[in-house]
């Protein structure tokens, strides 16, 4: 009876882990308008296609660390790069934010433009985490250590729209940017990276 038993307990635990199996490997392939999941492109097409488009030392800097961190909130990390590199120019940051800001994102509160409305991460990973905690804030999920103080002004708004962004067409029109052209361009960034 107990062989009978552990026979069957073993049948079942191989009929669970089978049916469980395909939905794991469904899900594992990322949409290419999604942010959350796994990676479409390895870090190593992502450093090349950097490279190939000159970024600057800034984002060369950033991409290991947006693969080591952004996995950890089922965040796409070529998605990031790819926004960090039109947010900052390729890394070379022309507008009023200053590096490490990797997404142009302002200090908790503020509404201005000028330089000092935006923060100023010490380091490179910081900023990757700040960014990584940035787009946890839109898409619900938890920060990465403890966040910046924009994440809760980010995560209120989200909240008050009811709804979590998914995809990379939902980052415009006023939600991340105003540029009508922001979400393709990252799309565009994404695109390129596959085929270079």
């Amino acid at each position: 009876m107990i062989s009978l038993t552990v026979f069957l307990a073993s049948g079942l635990v191989a009929l669970v882990e089978a049916r469980t199996e395909p939905v794991l490997a469904a899900t594992a392939v990322r949409g290419p308008d999604q942010i959350l999941g796994a990676p479409r492109y390895s870090q190593t097409t992502v450093e090349r296609y950097a490279r190939s488009i000159n970024c600057s030392r800034y984002i060369m800097k950033t991409i290991p660390i947006y693969y080591r961190l952004a996995p950890r909130r089922n965040i796409a990390p070529d998605v990031l790069a790819a926004q960090a590199i039109v947010e900052t120019g390729r890394g070379y940051y022309g507008g009023d934010s200053k590096p490490w800001n990797m997404a142009g994102i302002k200090k908790g509160g503020t509404v201005g433009d000028d330089p000092k409305d935006f923060e100023v991460p010490p380091s490179a990973y910081e900023g990757v985490r700040m960014h990584v905690n940035h787009m946890a804030a839109y898409t619900g999920k938890r920060p990465v250590g403890k966040p910046h103080d924009r994440f809760y002004d980010a995560r209120a708004a989200q909240e008050q729209r009811a709804w979590w962004v998914r995809r990379i067409s939902e980052l415009g029109d006023g939600i991340w940017a105003t540029d009508p052209t922001y979400a393709s361009t990252i799309r565009n960034h994404l695109d390129n990276m596959g085929r270079r």
